[in-house]
């Protein structure tokens, strides 16, 4: 077995698994049979990085399982103030960075300061204090209010679909597919130089189609659908992420391989793969119609695919939150007790007590909302 890309023969020693679907986005479908190490760190760091960063947001939004860390926090903007905040998985938000506002008062100067934690306020007050001795740290730390509080406002965030990069690692992504499925790798030989970079090509393309494929109500799937058509000589890929960003790829419109129909589909919800019926069977002129008569603004379809995804992320993160406030107040109340000790009703009352300090706030914004 060779590296398709170099033609290295695959050794144990530069043999590596190659997220099909990149683990970024919760890709489980790997092998080690398709690129060598040195291939996949160029890749990495050059295509597959960029294709990350496009789909964090949605992965962000919901709470997304991977193989290695969590979804990275994602920087939205509050419309009012125009302050910068991250939200972190789950949905939280906090400051990107602390607040000091200065106000002159004719002698008095007042310093006021939001930062994010004890230590970052801390760092600030002392830096405060060298310019202006006469400063207590420790007293400015002691009289500080901490409070928590429920964000009212909304986010604008900022999404991009698509790009050069973007658009390569996707093809990277269905040809690793097509050799997965035991294609011929010298059907995609031709489309190496693209996406390496060095060769440009119109091979990738946004596709938002209607009735493409059914879906539960709450579910959220990665899809690859591959079809190989030899009396037509097309072999192209359906490439679907978070049944929200949709791309075809035209991987060969000479194709000379045998006829070939394999779709995948990974339920990232449940994080299992999942039996999917996928509508694209398209013929030569259909499928050369896509890139040849391109919808530059896909606009409506893409806003239906983020609108039902951003629902379900938001869905995702109440009910998280919601589990979240139970298990507080349980080790709020409970916690308290050595391990072993037997439940009593006076704790059981505690917890109960607890539970409604915590969730009755919740119950009143959401009444309101």
């Amino acid at each position: 077995m060779k590296c398709y890309i170099c033609d290295t023969e695959l050794t144990p020693e530069n043999k590596t698994d190659e997220h099909i679907i990149i683990n970024a986005a919760g890709g489980r479908l790997k092998s080690k049979e398709l690129i060598c190490k040195k291939c996949n760190s160029n890749f990495g760091e050059k295509i597959d990085s960029k294709l990350a960063k496009q789909l964090n947001f949605m992965a962000n939004m919901l709470m997304i399982k991977r193989h290695r860390g969590k979804p990275q926090p994602i920087v939205g903007e509050k419309q009012s103030s125009g302050e910068t905040y991250i939200l972190e998985v789950g949905g939280k938000p906090k400051l990107a960075k602390p607040i000091i506002e200065t106000n002159f008062d004719g002698e008095k100067t007042n310093i006021s300061i939001t930062a994010r934690n004890e230590k970052e306020l801390k760092k600030i007050i002392q830096g405060i204090a060298k310019k202006y001795p006469q400063v207590d740290v420790e007293q400015a730390i002691k009289y500080a209010q901490w409070r928590k509080e429920y964000f009212e406002e909304a986010l604008h965030f900022q999404i991009k679909i698509g790009g050069n990069e973007v658009f390569r690692a996707v093809c990277k992504a269905a040809i690793n597919f097509y050799i997965y499925s035991k294609g011929d790798p010298s059907q995609i030989k031709h489309l190496i130089p693209y996406i390496k970079g060095e060769k440009e090509k119109e091979v990738v393309w946004m596709h938002y189609e209607d009735d493409l494929y059914d879906l539960n109500s709450d579910e959220i799937s990665h899809i690859l659908h591959l079809v190989g058509k030899k009396d037509e000589q097309i072999l192209y890929c359906y490439v679907d992420y978070f049944n929200t960003y949709k791309y075809m790829v035209l991987l060969n419109n000479n194709y000379q391989g045998q006829d070939i129909k394999k779709t995948y589909c990974f339920d990232l919800i449940n994080t299992v793969p999942i039996e999917k019926e996928v509508r694209v069977d398209y013929d030569r002129k259909t499928l050369l119609d896509i890139f040849a008569n391109k919808d530059p603004k896909p606009f409506e379809k893409v806003k239906k695919s983020f609108e039902r995804s951003i629902a379900l992320g938001l869905k995702r993160q109440d009910e998280h939150y919601r589990k979240e406030l139970i298990e507080r107040a349980i080790q709020n109340s409970l916690g308290k007790h050595p391990d072993g000790v037997p439940i009593t009703e006076e704790m059981i009352n505690e917890v109960i007590e607890e539970i409604i300090k915590n969730v009755t706030p919740y119950i009143v914004r959401r009444i309101k909302k």
